[in-house]
């Protein structure tokens, strides 16, 4: 009998832990802050709370709006339109600005790190307590239950004495400067008039003479280094104009002959890079081809080539060469085709042979021409 309520009393202690256990994962937790520590009244501040909780926990967040119903809103105009001044009527501590969405901020598995953002404006003066809360609905229950940070934000406001603002000057022959600030006259204003809300008020001009003066000054200067700046850029790219000349123009043939001499300097198929070969002495060919007719020839296949040059007047055999060297470029290229010696060395000398054949010859050629050509005595 003994053991049996050992086991009983076991079980149910496991089942309270369990319970506890559950319960505790569900609560959330919460922790606020403001984006500053001290401000000036009628300054806006960010509140920021910051939650964490499980996903199945809905969770309720502070409304500073109120979400306030038309009529609502019309009887609260008209109470404000009748009053003569603020002594009748207490502003709310905070004015809200701008309500953010709220943000998810991390995944933690079954764990949310939510973020709510508020633009607030603060309306009154002093050391301003805000402990944060938030409604969460515990599981299975239908009323909720309050939740608080652990720890309360005192947000420090300006009175408006502390202001350095001309509302509130004197004449005051004892002060350096020969005015003082006036405490019995804000003191008056703040009583009979309340707080004037910054943000409300217009600005003054004597309020932003500095920053007009200063700014037009920092603007001329920047202006007349921009100008100086310029024109120093336009006279350097002006003389560099005046004193290029374009270099003479490297005829197709000469370009296709020197790379063929690298070409074969390259030995790729002797390594057996037949394709790599072949592009080579095929992309020289197309260059030479649009250089020398003007036939777009890097653009197309082998057989938009030759369709192409059937309007050009070719020597039979430089045109029977190059179809044979086209056609077996592609055989190499896009049938893994590994020719054999002769017919790689055959093919490269065709090459050659067509562009020193069909090249455009000057009448009025320049001595000396031949130094930029290889030899056309080719050897292996």
């Amino acid at each position: 009998m003994k053991s049996y309520l050992n086991i009983r009393h076991v079980a149910l202690l496991v089942v309270g832990l369990v319970i506890a256990a559950t319960a505790t994962a569900e609560r959330p937790t919460i922790k606020g802050s403001f984006s500053k520590e001290s401000i000036e009244v009628g300054d806006r501040v960010d509140y920021i709370i910051d939650i964490e909780k499980d996903r199945a926990t809905e969770i309720g967040i502070p409304d500073f709006d109120g979400n306030p119903t038309l009529e609502e809103v019309k009887r609260e105009r008209e109470a404000k339109r009748r009053m003569s001044s603020y002594d009748t009527y207490d502003e709310d501590i905070f004015e809200l600005i701008e309500d953010f969405p709220l943000d998810t901020v991390e995944v933690d598995g079954r764990r949310l790190h939510l973020r709510k953002r508020y633009t607030l404006a603060v309306m009154e003066t002093g050391e301003i307590p805000m402990r944060p809360s938030i409604l969460y609905f515990a599981k299975n229950r239908d009323v909720p239950d309050t939740l608080y940070a652990e720890d309360t934000l005192r947000l420090s406001v300006k009175n408006y004495a502390e202001l350095d603002t001309t509302l509130f000057l004197k004449a005051d022959p004892t002060s350096e400067q020969g005015f003082g600030v006036d405490k019995d006259l804000a003191s008056k204003m703040l009583r009979d008039e309340g707080i004037h809300t910054q943000k409300d008020l217009p600005f003054i001009f004597a309020e932003v003479r500095d920053y007009v003066t200063y700014g037009v000054i920092v603007l001329i200067v920047v202006s007349l280094v921009i100008w100086l700046v310029i024109r120093y850029i336009r006279a350097v790219l002006s003389r560099r104009v005046a004193t290029m000349k374009p270099g003479p123009k490297i005829p197709p043939h000469v370009v296709a002959i020197k790379a063929f001499e690298e070409l074969k300097n390259r030995k790729l198929w002797q390594n057996g890079k037949y394709k790599q070969y072949y592009t080579a002495l095929t992309d020289i060919l197309r260059s030479y081809i649009a250089g020398r007719w003007g036939i777009g020839a890097l653009e197309m296949t082998t057989e938009e080539i030759i369709m192409a040059l059937r309007e050009v007047e070719l020597p039979l055999d430089e045109r029977s060469n190059l179809v044979a060297i086209m056609r077996t470029a592609d055989m190499v290229k896009f049938a893994k085709a590994e020719p054999a010696a002769e017919e790689n060395e055959e093919s490269y000398t065709k090459a050659y042979y067509f562009v020193e054949n069909t090249k455009l010859v000057e009448e009025n050629s320049i001595e000396g021409k031949q130094d930029v050509t290889i030899d056309t005595n080719i050897e292996e």
